[in-house]
């Protein structure tokens, strides 16, 4: 996968101006949004600059000499996102899941609700902000206990199910009021009591790029 920065000229249209340059950015899979921003930033710049000698000297016009001009039947519509979209259920995917928490980094961000002591008379809710995670089982399949929300082995990561049987580790949270913590601090607060994602209704997951 890539991202990247262009340099196009401006027309009445969003973004559909003749482009003058472009400069692709290879993706690892962990980057998040937040952390890609600044330096695409400072990507775009220095492309700017490489680029006005060229629309100076008339190499690039605005009238699409020198230029790419945009196919706009390759366009893909992007919808404005809201705050809702950033809750995790588990039903999808651990790619997928893993995927929104790098792409709401920063707004609207990804937040999940916990049960706590989920047989006791008194289960407690927690809603806490998902900072980092890291997929750890792409493919799932039929798995018992999805819902338990565990530690890993290292001690440095809670391993959640999602629905499909895949699974996801978050290695960074927030719990509400408190300062962003490693899973090992959050579960060392938990004092052994037992965690829960919460139930929702049952899903088949879904995978990017797969129907």
């Amino acid at each position: 996968s890539t991202t990247g920065v262009s340099v196009l000229f401006t027309v009445f249209e969003m973004d559909a101006g003749p482009v003058v340059g472009v400069r692709e950015r290879v993706l690892g899979g962990d980057e998040k949004a937040d952390e890609l921003l600044p330096e695409l930033f400072t990507t775009g710049s220095e492309l700017l600059l490489e680029c006005l000698d060229g629309v100076f000297e008339g190499k690039y016009v605005q009238d699409g000499k020198g230029c790419v001009i945009q196919d706009d039947a390759e366009a893909s519509h992007a919808a404005k996102m809201s705050k809702e979209e950033g809750e995790l259920w588990f039903t999808e995917n651990a790619v997928y899941a893993h995927n929104k928490v790098r792409a709401f980094a920063g707004w609207p961000g990804t937040s999940a609700e916990f049960v706590v002591d989920p047989m006791s008379d008194k289960p407690k809710q927690l809603k806490v902000k998902i900072i980092t995670t890291r997929v750890t089982r792409h493919v799932g399949g039929p798995a018992l206990g999805v819902h338990e929300v565990k530690i890993n082995a290292a001690g440095d990561a809670l391993v959640i199910t999602c629905d499909d049987g895949s699974q996801l580790e978050v290695t960074e949270l927030q719990p509400p009021g408190k300062k962003p913590m490693g899973a090992k601090a959050f579960w060392n607060g938990m004092s052994g009591k037992p965690v829960e994602r919460k139930r929702v209704g049952w899903s088949t997951g879904k995978v990017p790029g797969q129907a």
